[in-house]
């Protein structure tokens, strides 16, 4: 009876065992099929202000940024230059940076302003690399003494070269 006690007591820790071994291996294997369909929200940074500096200053500021693989998605952008040819702010509502061709897109109510200058549009491209900024809108350039208007903005920030097609200028003075 003894003997068949010990082949019991054998037998039932061979199956306890065995289904202990059998429930990890299911475990792992789940785990890996959940680790293979785990994927990482986009990482966001919100209220951030990220500072560039060398012989220019690029300060980014913005109430949300979204890093989506190549593009950055930003909420209420607000770029900001100094350098040693001037300084100058441009505020959008939305923007998109793309770091493969690095170039940025501002759009809705965009505003570029420097010291005596003032541009409106709704939508400008930057590239980053040429240094151009260009757009097919309506935009409006204005001064202390001037207002234009025109279509397709083409802007060289090395060369401080701007054109636009279908130009009204209308230039405010003094008559005397």
């Amino acid at each position: 009876m003894l003997e068949k006690s010990k082949k019991f007591a054998f037998y039932f820790l061979v199956i306890l065992l065995s289904s202990f071994i059998f429930k990890e291996i299911s475990d792992y294997l789940d785990k890996q099929k959940f680790l293979e369909n785990l994927r990482y929200t986009d990482n966001t940074l919100e209220n951030f202000y990220i500072v560039s500096k060398s012989n220019q200053t690029y300060i980014l500021k913005g109430s949300k940024m979204i890093d989506k693989k190549d593009e950055y998605f930003i909420e209420n952008p607000v770029l900001q230059y100094f350098g040693e040819k001037g300084s100058f702010t441009l505020t959008s509502e939305k923007g998109l940076y793309n770091n493969e061709n690095k170039t940025a897109k501002f759009y809705e109510n965009v505003s570029f302003q420097s010291k005596d200058v003032q541009m409106k549009t709704e939508y400008i491209t930057i590239d980053t690399q040429k240094k151009l900024a260009y757009n097919d809108l309506p935009t409006t350039v204005s001064s202390k003494n001037m207002i234009t208007t025109g279509k397709n903005l083409f802007l060289d920030f090395d060369k401080e070269v701007l054109k636009l097609d279908n130009v009204n200028t209308q230039i405010r003075g003094r008559n005397d």
